[in-house]
């Protein structure tokens, strides 16, 4: 298992426009998928979903079940955006642009 805290994983697709996201995990969230940080490129146009897709893809089998039911977030678990000194609630469909912080934790 890894924490990967602090590390840095980028892909690029090529010839396609990207955005550059980093995604958080913290509590919970962090111990059911084995990965605390991680700094992806995805297509433009990707959701917070697919960030958790590439995540499984990178980080194995245990990510995908910790931040999701389905293609929908866990019930337990919620995702949020970093706005300016905050931390906005999103849902798993919410489009991704560059350079946004998104952080998962289960909830209380």
């Amino acid at each position: 298992m890894s924490t990967r805290v602090g590390g840095t994983d980028i892909e690029t697709v090529a010839d396609e426009p990207t955005v550059g996201v980093g995604v958080e995990l913290v509590g919970l969230s962090m111990a059911r998928a084995g990965v605390a940080r991680s700094q992806m490129s995805l297509p433009e146009g990707a959701t917070v979903v697919d960030a958790v897709e590439r995540l499984a893809d990178k980080h194995g089998a245990p990510v995908r079940p910790a931040l999701l039911r389905g293609s929908r977030i866990r019930q337990d678990t919620v995702a949020r955006r970093r706005s300016g000194s905050d931390w906005e609630r999103i849902s798993g469909n919410e489009t991704l642009t560059h350079g946004d912080r998104i952080r998962f934790e289960v909830s209380d």
